[in-house]
């Protein structure tokens, strides 16, 4: 049976600016644990990609809140994500005196190296690491194989692929989970995203090809589209196999009370149609924000500045073509008005 982690105060964090209080993290880890949630992940060090500047006690995950947690719940399986340009050894020294279990590094395909020596530092202090290569979508076939053989060679216990975007299908997930399951000898993970509502169909196609661990979080909070729910994940494997290795109440409570205290009460984690629009076009949250700007910027309907710009390779669209196309379609529109 596949590894759990619950990613609610890391991922959860883009919905609320990670800013959960001590007590609202200590009530989610302490009611993922009494479900039987085997890993829960508290947040990022030193920041996500950009850093910490004006985000919450989840985007820093310092000592003090990680010893927090590990004295209110010592038997906690207590998981950290990193951004290798936000680390230094220190940091490292630190996750791995106060007992994180698992450190999840983010390896870009642009900053790779960074990435793989990062995992080599955690290898040789002795702690379980994770690689995680984010907008899987963005590597060919053969990307995949080298880039993650590379990380096991570096010393990684897992290699997950994430997808990021929230662009994949479940063929998609079997082909890839199927190559890096035959490439590599150390588990494989996967990280869903539900721009297309495909977070639960996706990560069954993962388990179904093999796939050793996933991600979830409560209500589905999380970054873009948001990600599987792990109350839907449970229930889901409940109905489908029987015996319940989850404490569904217990799942359910959690999740009323991230939906109660944390979410706004109207607010629900289904997809926004920037999500959906922009997880179809296999565009990242990075030029989401510069497509928005641009269309302010161009005073043109951000609508149809994305789709103007799905002629282009979603991994090399840079702000000169956005600028380009934006001009396209405001000449096109005044065209239009003399008509």
């Amino acid at each position: 049976m596949a590894q759990l982690i619950d990613v609610t105060l890391r991922d959860g964090g883009y919905v609320n600016g990670f800013d959960f209080s001590l007590e609202a993290a200590k009530h989610i880890v302490s009611g993922l644990q009494k479900a039987g949630v085997d890993w829960i992940e508290i947040g990022y060090r030193n920041g996500p990609a950009k850093g910490t500047a004006g985000l919450g006690m989840t985007a820093a995950t310092n000592d003090d809140y990680i010893a927090a947690l590990k004295e209110f719940a010592p038997l906690a399986n207590l998981v950290v994500m990193l951004h290798p340009h936000n680390i230094q050894a220190e940091d490292l020294q630190s996750l791995k005196s106060l007992g994180v279990s698992l450190v999840r590094v983010c390896i870009r395909q642009d900053l790779l190296e960074e990435g793989l020596d990062t995992i080599r530092e955690c290898t040789r202090i002795g702690l379980f690491t994770s690689a995680n290569f984010v907008r899987i979508t963005y590597f060919t076939s053969q990307e995949i194989k080298q880039l993650t053989l590379k990380a096991e060679a570096a010393g990684a216990d897992i290699v997950y692929f994430a997808d990021s975007n929230g662009h994949l299908v479940p063929d998609q997930v079997k082909s890839i989970a199927s190559v890096l399951k035959s490439t590599l000898t150390i588990p494989v993970g996967f990280h869903a995203h539900n721009n297309l509502s495909m977070g639960l169909a996706n990560t069954v196609a993962a388990l179904e090809c093999g796939v050793d661990w996933v991600d979830s979080s409560l209500r589905g909070m999380g970054r873009s589209g948001g990600n599987l729910a792990t109350e839907v994940f449970a229930a889901y494997m409940e109905r489908c196999f029987g015996a319940a290795r989850y404490k569904l109440i217990e799942l359910m409570d959690t999740a009323e009370y991230v939906q109660e205290e944390i979410l706004l009460s109207e607010q629900y984690m289904t997809p926004m149609t920037k999500d959906i629009l922009f997880g179809m076009m296999n565009f990242s949250t990075d030029l989401k924000q510069l497509i928005m700007d641009a269309s302010l910027q161009h005073n043109v309907y951000w609508k149809e500045l994305a789709y103007g710009l799905g002629t282009y390779p979603p991994d090399k669209i840079t702000g000169e073509d956005i600028a380009f196309i934006a001009s396209r379609i405001k000449r096109n529109n005044r065209e239009l008005q003399h008509l």
